[in-house]
This record gives structure tokens, sequence and C-alpha cells, in this order.
């Protein structure tokens, strides 16, 4: 049902004051469609930066790869004639002489010769390489080159390793052969710095990626947020609408009927008896106007956390019983039954004058929707657990499910022909629930479908119980 209801009147409209009414949508679809627009070119701009940042990634690491392949082919060359040199000097000795050390060898020894070793080459000896020259009676020649050279044995070169020559540039580490006849030997990068050549362009991938997925989930996230916000404005919008229509509706009906029993006065159409009746519906429609605008002003008085509430430990028993009186009396005329069981003695930390604004609101709703014969309501306050509860319950055309909570959002009346067709303009029960939050409780509805009824909850949290006063 609707979310509003009558209340006594109070004022009418303050000076300076304007109804809260949109004038125009403040957020369009275009809007959202010329943020897209500009996502889609934002994305498309830093998609072309990742793609070239990628790009010159990859030639950079050509560049230092083949900046690496160049160190190494220009240090086998200089090895190569060094170790040429070194060779020859080594090998023109006469057998049985020990020779000196030549550079990049660092020891030359005469050991004995376990396999007959049958020729002279390269191999390893005591985790070295040496080259070994056979000599006489079991014995041989060994020169051992330098440890921290980069020299590899062309037959113990490891798989991860290729030939530059080949012309692959994948991350595997590539080796230079030697000229014959030291093509047994090999010369390769150091392994920590090739690692850390290709660790250097993995991180720039790896940051270039994030980057952009960064970007792109923001992007995405903004959309979403954007097409939240139109689908809430779109909302607002309908909401509004539906509240100018409501307002329109309730402010020419009481006006048309003033009009008429003063025009009908004036003119002298009627008797005594008939200006009496006439200028009664006209007070009846002037209080019709006064309770409209008192719900206008609950609305920019009790939401939006402007107002202060003066809330102070009262009666809280005492505040329902003299609503339910005021509104007993409003019942009486609609044939309409509203029944009270108020527990005595109930007492809670609220702001009366907001309060009854609350269950005025609440039981002028009931009976508003109450059907049956005749319609009833019922009224029950009660404590449980440290909290008082309050529960309007009628005997109407109940809410749907899907929108028991709906009813308390501004401006909101549900889609039924029966509701459409009752008075209202939707910011009743949105003051109502604005209110019982302001005092940290809770206002909700519960319903068993159409029409079964509805029941409204308030809970108000630190009450308790008086004593009955004894004799």
């Amino acid at each position: 049902p609707g979310s509003d209801s009558g209340h006594r009147g109070r004022a009418g409209w303050p000076s300076g004051y304007t109804p809260p009414v949109r004038q125009g949508k403040t957020f369009e679809f275009g809007h959202l469609i010329a943020f897209i627009a500009v996502a889609v070119v934002l994305n498309a701009q830093y998609t072309w930066w990742i793609y070239s940042s990628l790009s010159d990634n990859g030639e950079r690491l050509d560049l230092q790869r083949s900046l690496k392949i160049a160190q190494v082919q220009s240090a086998a060359l200089r090895l190569n004639a060094q170790l040429d040199a070194a060779q020859r000097a080594v090998l023109a000795q006469t057998p049985g002489v020990i020779p000196a050390v030549v550079s990049p060898f660092t020891e030359v020894r005469v050991d004995p010769d376990p396999g007959n070793t049958p020729t002279i080459g390269w191999q390893r000896v005591d985790d070295q390489i040496s080259l070994v020259r056979p000599l006489r009676r079991g014995w041989r020649l060994t020169a051992v080159l330098d440890g921290q050279a980069p020299y590899h044995l062309l037959a113990e070169v490891a798989p991860d390793l290729q030939l530059v020559d080949a012309g692959q540039t994948g991350d595997q580490r590539p080796y230079v052969v030697l000229a014959p006849p030291l093509d047994q030997l090999a010369v390769t990068p150091d392994l920590k710095s090739w690692q850390e050549l290709l660790g250097r362009h993995r991180r720039r991938v790896v940051a270039v990626l994030a980057e952009g997925g960064l970007l792109l989930a923001a992007m995405i996230t903004a959309v979403a947020l954007m097409w939240r916000v139109l689908r809430r404005e779109g909302a607002l919008e309908h909401q509004h609408q539906s509240f100018v229509s409501a307002v329109t509706h309730e402010l020419k009906t009481p006006i048309a009927g003033i009009r008429l029993a003063l025009e009908t006065v004036i003119a002298g159409r009627t008797d005594d008896e008939g200006r009496r009746r006439f200028l009664g519906n006209a007070l009846t429609d002037v209080e019709r106007l006064a309770n409209l605008v008192e719900k206008i002003l609950e609305v920019t008085r009790y939401t939006g956390g402007s107002h202060r509430l003066n809330i102070a430990v009262g009666d809280l028993s005492m505040l329902v019983e003299e609503e339910v009186g005021v509104a007993q009396r409003r019942a009486a005329p609609r044939g309409a039954v509203l029944k009270a069981e108020v527990l005595p003695g109930v007492q809670a930390p609220f702001d009366p004058e907001a309060l009854a604004i609350v269950l005025s609101n609440l039981v002028e709703n009931a009976l508003k929707y109450a059907q049956g014969d005749p319609p009833r309501v019922w009224v029950h306050v009660r404590v449980e657990r440290g909290d008082a509860i309050i529960e309007v319950k009628d005997n109407g055309i109940g809410i749907a499910a899907p929108e028991l909570d709906a009813i308390f959002k501004p401006f909101y009346r549900a889609g039924d022909d029966v509701t459409r067709r009752t008075p209202g303009t939707g910011i009743g029960l949105f003051v109502a629930r604005e209110i019982v939050a302001a005092h940290g409780g809770r206002l909700t509805a519960t319903s068993e479908g159409r029409g079964k009824g509805a029941t409204f909850r308030i809970v108000m949290p630190g009450a308790e119980l008086l004593p009955e006063e004894g004799f």
C-alpha cells in the first residue's frame, strides 16, 4: 500500500519553503553513453600503449641478447688466439721437459696416465678443463685452464645452450665454439648475468600487463557504478513523478471541493442548513490540505539526519493509548473498528512528537487499507528482552512479498489497482522508518500475501516495564 497517511494538522506552508519536487533529470542515459565512449577511447589508447610497450620491450631484449652474443663472440676470438698460442707453446716443448706456465693456463704438470691417452686433446681432469698430451712410459702432460674463464667442453655443453649461428632468439643461453684445433671448447656468457637479463624482461612484461589489467578493471567498475547510478536515478525519477502526480491529485480534490462550497454559499443557492453543510465540507477539505502540507513538512524535518530528536525516557504505553484514542475518533465515522492491547507501564527513550507521527502514520495507513465488514485494525504493545514491541495489524489487502521493503522508499506506491485508487503520496512510511531508525530501532512489515492483511512492527531498544503499584 501507499506509504503515507493522515495526521493531526499543525502548520501550513512556511515562508520560503519549496516542496521536494524535482524539476528534471539530473542524469540521463546519454551521459552513460558518453562515458562509455570516452572509456572505450581511453581503453583503445591504453591498449595501444600496452602493445607498443611490449613490442619495445621485446626489441630491447633482442638488442640486449645480441649485445651479449657479440660480447661472447668477441671473447671467443680473443680466447681462441690466446689459447692457440698457449697450446703451441705447451706442445712445442721437448717430451720429458715440463714447460713454464703460459696464460691462460694456471698449472702445467706431469701426471701418471692411467688411461694411456692416445692423442693430444681436451678433457676434464680433477674437475678442471685441461689440455692433455701423452708422454712416454705411462705419463702425460696436463695443462690446466683458468677456471674463471667461461670455458665449456663441447661434449659437456648443457642442453639449455644453443649455437649463436642457429639464428634463434629464445631464452636459451648461447655459446660460441672456438676455432680448430680448439673446437672442443665453447665460450658462454655468465649464467647469472644472462638470467638477470631475462628476469628484467619478464618483470617489465608483467608490470605492463598488470597496469593494463588494473586500468581495465577500473573502467569496468566505473561503467558498472555509472549504470547503477543511472538505474537509481531512473527509479528516483519515477518515484518523484509518482509523488507529483499523487500530490497534484491530493491538492486538486480538496481545492475543487472548497471552491464548489464557497461558490455555492456566495451565490446564495442554498438555505441556512445547506450553507452549514457546504462550509463543513469545506472545513474538512481544509483539514485534508493541512494534513498533506504536514506530510511534506515531515519529510524535510525528520529525514536526512538534519533534525535533532529530543529523546528522553517516557511512558510509551501512554503515548500509544493517546494516539489510538485520536485514531478511534477518526475511525468511527468510517465504520472501522480499532482495538488496542497496550501493556501498561512500558518505559523507553523516545521523542514524543516524532514517535507520535510514526504511530499516527501506521494506524492511519492501516485504517486506509483495512477491509472487511467492518474493517479492523489492532494495536499491540509489549516488552521482549529489553525491547518495546509495537505492532499495528489490519485485515486489509495485504502486501506482496517483493514490496515489503520497497514500501519504505520515498515516494513509492505499490502497483495494485486498489492501492492506486487510494489517496496517498508515498512518503508516510518513509518518514516513519527514518524516525524509528533515528531512535536506534527498526520498522519492518510482514504480510501473508494479497488479501490477508499486513503487520507493521516497531522495535524500540532500551525499554523496561515498571512494576505495578501495590497497596
